[in-house]
């Protein structure tokens, strides 16, 4: 939930906040627990009373009105409210020469998904995720972190203009595999790819857009038994971070 007048991100679940304290505790500018939560973030409340930042102990019914949900788990964290860094040519050519592993979302809507994919990318080692500004595109809610558990704060995430721009950025530079249960490459094809690599997933009812279909270097698809189609766009997501995982070399 956003605090517009304050320009603050409510971030809560236990997870996720977590998480928080240990990578950036200096983002918090106001932090609520319930009672049983004190204990383990007694070093956040130390750190944030040298820093002159509110804590305090609240109701159970007062951490749901901040966080605007009832899942926060007795814990609930006020950022500041900031867009994600922006992709350049310059970083793209960064990223290249790095071997970067990236995973870039066209115009995936739900926040959930964003924040499932986030936690899979930063499980398997990706470098970055990229998401778009399209309009109806999924942002960097307190749904988003809630449901990554954690991994916004492992995996840095980045913005372009759209899926679109961002893989004409790549063309020439980075290999970029779209998702598609229609690709002409099976997921074996794609894992022969070396050094860096984009792999890009679509929409959830639509899937990839025109633009990045026919912009892709390749479009993979992950074989099934037949009797569905296809996978959500976060369970497609998993098995394509895991297949293509720097880690599996």
């Amino acid at each position: 939930m956003k605090n517009t007048q304050r320009r603050e991100l409510a971030i809560c679940g236990l997870e996720s906040v977590r998480a928080l304290a240990a990578v950036r505790p200096d983002a918090v500018r106001r932090f609520f627990y319930a009672e049983d939560r004190s204990k383990e973030f007694g070093g956040l409340c130390k750190r944030l009373a040298a820093l002159r930042r509110p804590y305090r102990l609240v109701a159970s019914d007062e951490l749901e009105k901040l966080s605007g949900t009832a899942h926060h788990q007795g814990v609930v964290a006020m950022v500041e409210d900031t867009p994600p860094a922006v992709v350049t040519d310059a970083l793209v050519a960064s990223w290249a020469g790095s071997g970067a592993r990236l995973v870039a979302l066209d115009r995936v809507g739900d926040d959930h998904n964003l924040g499932s994919i986030a936690r899979s990318a930063a499980f398997f080692g990706w470098t970055a995720l990229v998401i778009g500004r399209d309009d109806g595109a999924a942002r960097l809610s307190t749904s988003a972190y809630r449901v990554a558990r954690g991994a916004l704060e492992r995996i840095p995430v980045y913005a372009d203009e759209s899926a679109a721009r961002f893989v004409a950025r790549c063309r020439g530079v980075i290999p970029t595999i779209g998702a598609d249960h229609r690709g002409a490459a099976s997921i074996a094809d794609a894992r022969a790819v070396r050094g860096a690599a984009a792999l890009v997933l679509g929409n959830e009812e639509t899937g990839l857009s025109a633009p990045v279909r026919s912009a892709c270097s390749a479009l993979a698809r992950i074989d099934g038994a037949g009797s569905v189609e296809s996978l959500n766009v976060s369970q497609a997501a998993a098995v394509f971070l895991y297949e293509l995982s720097p880690l599996r070399g």
